[in-house]
């Protein structure tokens, strides 16, 4: 159990995970191997967070001071997490506001990308009304020593510069010839951007762990952990829902960010 008291809660959210599958079946293999060790079940909050708001909002409706651990399974790059990923209410709110941009002959501005990206969580959205408004009540329900997990690909890369296609390769230059400028509107302001982990790690408050590279599904098998493909090869199958799982950063281990505040 953990030590924080009676209202010392984990906090498990996560997104749509696509090409690596169902992140519940990630969440529940959490609870099994690790909190369940710590938390009682009912100290143990499992939400399914696709877009930014409920993931925020999922933040303010625990007590005060009672977060102890906070876990969220989602796609991202390095200044941003997208638990909304391929998601077709995150990519028509993309393509309206790129579409009304390119109706009223403009180029699309930072606010309105911003805006646009309802399937994310952006280091500019930190920074930016109306989510800084809620920054010291989502400080407020963590409890002292608290951490943050940010299970998954990139969140841990600094110093990020968007930027947009052009044929095989990509460009950051805003005046640049490319298939279309959308994400280079971020940066405009901020550049280069922090990780996703620090940017978090200051807005909350507390620590958090983000990998600096890609990350690969890891199954636990004949007690040990191995890659899938490693998994696969041995069993002749893909492992599923019936197998113990977990994400690995394709390089090292999840990197512990602090504030800087």
């Amino acid at each position: 159990m953990a030590s924080e008291g009676a209202l010392a809660t984990a906090v498990a959210l996560y997104g749509n995970g696509a090409e690596l599958g169902n992140f519940k079946f990630f969440v529940d293999d959490l609870l099994a191997t690790d909190l369940l060790k710590k938390f009682t079940k009912d100290r143990i909050i499992v939400k399914r967070t696709v877009f930014r708001d409920e993931i925020f909002q999922a933040i303010l409706d625990q007590p005060d001071s009672s977060i102890k651990e906070l876990h969220i399974f989602s796609h991202s790059i390095g200044a941003g997490l997208y638990p909304g990923y391929h998601d077709p209410a995150a990519n028509a709110s993309r393509n309206s506001a790129f579409n009304a941009a390119a109706a009223s002959l403009v180029q699309i501005d930072y606010t309105s990308v911003l805006n646009a990206e309802i399937g994310a969580v952006l280091t500019d959205h930190l920074i930016t009304a109306p989510f800084n408004k809620d920054q010291a009540k989502m400080k407020a329900k963590f409890a002292s020593g608290a951490r943050a997990k940010l299970w998954g690909c990139n969140a841990g890369v600094d110093n990020w510069v968007y930027s947009d296609p052009s044929g095989a390769s990509v460009v950051t230059d805003p005046d640049a010839t490319a298939d279309y400028y959308y994400w280079r509107a971020l940066n405009t302001q901020n550049v280069p951007k922090p990780s996703i982990s620090q940017a978090l790690a200051d807005f909350w408050g507390i620590s958090v762990y983000g990998a600096k590279s890609g990350a690969h599904i890891e199954v636990f098998h004949q007690k040990h952990w191995m890659t899938s493909a490693q998994y696969k090869a041995e069993t002749k199958h893909w492992p599923g829902s019936a197998q113990i799982l977990r994400l690995k950063p394709d390089k090292g281990s999840y990197v512990e960010y602090h504030t800087t505040e």
